[in-house]
């Protein structure tokens, strides 16, 4: 047989070669299933384009869904443009004009038309999905945007939706409100009712008198005036009256509450439409686009039968209507009106739908509002004050599907409203939004968001109220906190507050608040540290619950570190230092990148403070180094800030503390070499440098003088000048301490410290005249001095001190260096 007619299959049966030829047919099926999918995913691909556009970024399933919902669109338009040729059809043959078609007077015809267009039409091959379940398809009364809805075809949709539309759904408008409140009004002022029913009275009167005959009209008359009018008389028309009265403003309170809110059923067209605007707006703040996210929020209120005002008449309206609201809502008439909304006699299903609708309106007004405040929304302050109180009338009525967390954000951002757009005598108001956020807090859950936790605390409640602060349009840049949100004005006014915090505490340090003591200052930081461990984090999504978007502050830990520090190094508290020093050491990486000095100033103080103990020389150039820093920092042209200054003269001060310990330390090493010691230039000139900068820094603050004059006292121990000027320095140190506060019974906290260290000085590196103090003097001074310092906790201070007293009342001598 002729090998070349043999079938494919006998001809490679028993050949090794078969193998090899099964991978060729593997290949080639691979390479076919491969076009294939690869034509799939460019049809696919060009299916997007043409649904969605080039940018959009959509998964498969996505895509095939949006071209469904294009296809249902297309089927619609063109079910409707049917029926517009039809009806124009039909017109034409019967000789009518368009005019006389689209007239109100003619139904009959345009019924026929409608059905002529629905026996000519054939139904859609998905007949069996509702129309209103597309996306792209226009919800609402209004029809398309780009063009008008036919007559014939709006009167097919409204049957086409009849089942589901409720009849709640249609609420009013703020104007409608206002207009029926506005007849209620004008009702109960006038009282056409009074009117009829004393003309009914005079005419019937009227009519008894002239039926009587001519010749006893005198008896007649006289009869009338002697018949008094009973109480049954009276009282019936007046409660008739009244009962009317009652009747309308009852009626107008169930239309405006209960039949007059719109209500959006779950998966109906306006919520469809709702959530494709809402979720895209989302998408525009987490791309930072705030403009588009603004339009997209604007076109879901109007989804939701919200829409905000375009007039100065809409705005007028809707906020006289917010501000009748809030009121009545304050009362019991009002909540239990607005419970019920939807109709009294409501499923579970639809007293869901309205608290939802209610809950998803008041989170889209609140952050339009939020971006208001912020600077990221144009608009007025009276449109402002309207969405926040729409924010919370809403929130109100939502119930329990908004969180207690979020309800008093809105209370709390309708309180800054009151601070940002009303003047200040109404803050009072905001007085009464905050206490409605901490009754929400307190009494809904025992637990309060950490990120509003300080609102609750006495302290920030009086920063809130009482602060003089502002909400930027800006992002604040700082070096004491970092920011998290620059969308969220809450965010901005917590990061106020911590700043806050940071400068009491270094007002209680630096003995600028007269009652002030250390102990205060580490309770600030404690509380300073908590609010750093709850800061708003950046969270693009509209209905984000608080307690899942949690951040901290790193900055303002470093800060609330480096003061603590501060604090134990004075107390002479060795242990803490060392434990808070890993924390000072690291510092943040927006600290290291930022410009400004300071944070480095301080870095390099701390380090120099912890080397006293180990290489002095290491030590010195660290205080080199840090006085670089903040003379750098000192030399600023940019105004300084009451929180700069504070860490300025801290930083100064402990600098000089740093030197004068590390001199002491020295002075004692040399003393059991016989010889006395001598500072070197170098230490005297970085002395006199930081000496400079605190004397600059205390011409602000003249109670802090004292330490200038401690200090120059310390300098010329150090140069070893005339002792006369050195024991009128400290002399007059002591003195500034006995005269100040002439007022007060007690001392200012801190004077035992530097009573102390005064005394310290003069009895321990000079030879005191006899005219400056004697012995017993002498005692009873360190005595006192070594109470108040046992008082404020500085160690340090207090063991020299007891030590000193003790070689006092023993009689030794005190040599000179």
């Amino acid at each position: 047989m002729d090998t070349d007619k043999l079938p494919i299959n006998r001809l490679t049966a028993g050949k090794p070669l078969s193998g090899h030829n099964k991978g060729e047919k593997r290949t080639a099926h691979n390479a076919i299933e491969k076009r294939y999918r690869c034509s799939i995913n460019d049809k696919i691909c060009e299916l997007k384009d043409l649904v969605v556009g080039t940018e959009a970024k959509l998964n498969k399933s996505a895509i095939l869904r949006k071209a469904i919902d294009h296809i249902r669109f297309l089927k619609q338009a063109n079910q409707k443009l049917k029926a517009e040729n039809m009806a124009l059809k039909m017109a034409s043959q019967k000789n009518q004009s368009l005019k006389d078609l689209v007239a109100p007077g003619k139904t009959e015809d345009s019924s026929d038309g409608v059905k002529l267009m629905d026996a000519l039409t054939p139904p859609p091959s998905d007949a069996g999905s509702p129309s209103h379940s597309s996306p792209l398809s226009f919800g609402g009364t209004s029809g398309s945007d780009s063009e008008p809805e036919s007559p014939f075809c709006m009167e097919a949709k409204v049957k086409q939706e009849i089942q589901a539309s409720s009849p709640g759904s249609l609420g009013m408008l703020d104007r409608s409100r206002m207009a029926l409140c506005a007849f209620v009004f004008l009702c109960l002022s006038f009282n056409p009712l009074s009117s009829l029913l004393g003309g009914s009275g005079s005419s019937a009167t009227t009519d008894t008198s002239g039926g009587s005959g001519p010749g006893r009209s005198i008896m007649s008359e006289k009869e009338t005036g002697d018949v008094s009018i009973t109480w049954s008389q009276w009282l019936l028309p007046t409660l008739f009256f009244w009962l009317i009265n009652v009747g309308v403003v009852l009626g107008a309170f169930v239309r405006l509450f209960i039949y007059g809110e719109p209500v959006t059923r779950l998966h109906s067209e306006p919520s469809v439409l709702f959530w494709r605007h809402r979720k895209q707006a989302d998408l525009d703040l987490a791309r930072c686009d705030i403009a588009q996210a603004s339009q997209n929020l604007w076109m879901a209120l109007k989804a939701l039968g919200r829409p905000l005002p375009t007039s100065n008449l809409d705005l007028t309206c809707s906020l006289l209507w917010n501000l009748i609201r809030h009121v009545l809502q304050r009362l019991w008439v009002g909540r239990w009106l607005a419970g019920r909304a939807g109709g009294f006699f409501r499923d579970r299903e639809l007293k869901a739908d309205v608290r939802k609708s209610a809950c998803d309106a008041a989170l889209v007004y609140h952050k339009l509002h939020q971006l208001h405040m912020t600077g990221k929304h144009v608009a007025g302050h009276l449109s402002a004050i309207n969405m926040a109180l729409s924010a919370v009338n809403l929130a109100e009525c939502a119930g329990n599907t908004i969180s207690v967390a979020t309800l008093a954000e809105v209370y709390v951002a309708a309180a800054l409203r009151v601070k940002a757009s009303l003047h200040r005598c109404c803050h009072v108001l905001a007085r009464f939004f905050l206490s409605s956020a901490r009754q929400v807090l307190l009494s809904h859950s025992g637990t309060v968001p950490p990120a509003l936790q300080w609102l609750c605390h006495p302290v920030g409640h009086r920063f809130f109220v009482d602060g003089d602060w502002a909400v930027k349009s800006s992002p604040r840049e700082s070096i004491y906190s970092s920011t998290s949100n620059p969308a969220d004005p809450l965010a901005q006014v917590t990061q106020l507050f911590r700043e806050h915090l940071l400068e009491k505490a270094l007002s209680c340090v630096l003995r600028l608040d007269s009652q002030a003591e250390f102990s205060d200052a580490l309770e600030y930081l404690h509380f300073l540290n908590s609010c750093a461990d709850a800061v708003p984090s950046p969270s693009p999504s509209i209905g984000t619950n608080m307690d899942a978007a949690i951040g901290t502050d790193p900055i303002a830990h470093w800060w609330a570190s480096v003061v603590a520090m501060a604090i134990h190094g004075l107390q002479g508290d060795d242990e803490a230092v060392e434990n808070l020093y890993p924390l000072v050491e690291s510092m943040p990486k927006a600290l290291q990148a930022s410009e400004n000095p300071l944070p480095w100033a301080a870095l390099h103080t701390f380090k120099a403070a912890r080397m006293l103990l180990g290489k002095l020389d290491c030590s010195l150039s660290q205080c080199d180094a840090a006085g670089d820093y903040l003379r750098e920092s000192l030399g600023n042209n940019a105004p300084a800030s009451p929180i700069d200054r504070a860490i300025q003269f801290l930083l100064c001060d402990l600098l000089l503390i740093t030197r004068t310990r590390l001199w002491q330390q020295q002075m004692q090493a040399a003393q059991p070499r016989g010889g006395p010691y001598q500072a070197s230039a170098h230490e005297l000139r970085g002395f006199q440098q930081e000496l400079s900068s605190l004397r600059r820094l205390a011409q602000a603050d003249r109670p802090a003088m004292h330490r200038v004059f401690l200090h120059e006292a310390t300098a010329r121990l150090m140069a070893r000048a005339s002792p006369t000027r050195t024991h009128q320095l400290l002399d007059r140190s002591l003195r500034r301490r006995g005269a100040s506060n002439p007022n007060k019974g007690g001392e200012r906290a801190g004077e035992g410290e530097e009573h102390a260290e005064a005394l310290l000085l003069g009895l321990l590196l000079l030879a005191p005249p006899p005219s400056f103090w004697g012995p017993v003097s002498g005692v009873g001074m360190l005595a006192e001095a070594a109470q108040s310092v046992e008082k404020l906790g500085d160690k340090r201070t207090l063991h020299e001190c007891q030590q000193m007293i003790i070689r006092l009342s023993s009689g030794s001598t005190v040599t000179s260096s």
